[in-house]
């Protein structure tokens, strides 16, 4: 009897500890775009969307290793411009980047991402350029 109360204790605690490895992430209002990266590339970028306001860019990285992000801004589409200093930012981080694309008259804007080194595993997350 005892040693069934001992395995259903040490089976709980497993459970609710998450050995398991689930997590569960919550999507907020502002988790508008959805981006994946994979580490193996040394660089990539979100695909654009329109900016109009001067609002900060949103970047909600929700898993993967450290990557370092940068806001860019196109008038055209055909050449793009750093409008922020490159951001490292971690996983399960929610950040708002500073970024010049509006006051640069660009009406498109983009995450560059870098990875911080190669690791055969995805990086994801949400970004919005004006959020609320």
């Amino acid at each position: 009897m005892g040693t069934k109360i001992v395995i259903a204790f040490f089976t709980m605690s497993i459970i609710l500890s998450g050995v398991f490895g689930y997590r569960v992430t919550v999507k907020a209002d502002n988790d508008k775009y959805y981006y994946s990266f994979y580490n193996t590339n040394s660089s990539g970028n979100t695909a654009a969307k329109t900016k109009t306001t001067n609002k900060k860019v949103y970047i909600h990285q929700v898993s993967g290793p450290a990557t370092k992000y940068t806001v860019q801004g196109s008038i055209s589409g055909s050449t793009w411009n750093n409008r922020s200093s490159q951001r490292l930012i971690y996983s399960e981080t929610r950040v708002r980047v500073l970024n010049t694309v509006h006051e640069n008259n660009e009406h498109r804007a983009r995450l560059h991402i870098v990875s911080t080194g190669y690791a055969p595993i995805y990086t994801t997350g949400y970004w919005d350029p004006d959020p609320s």
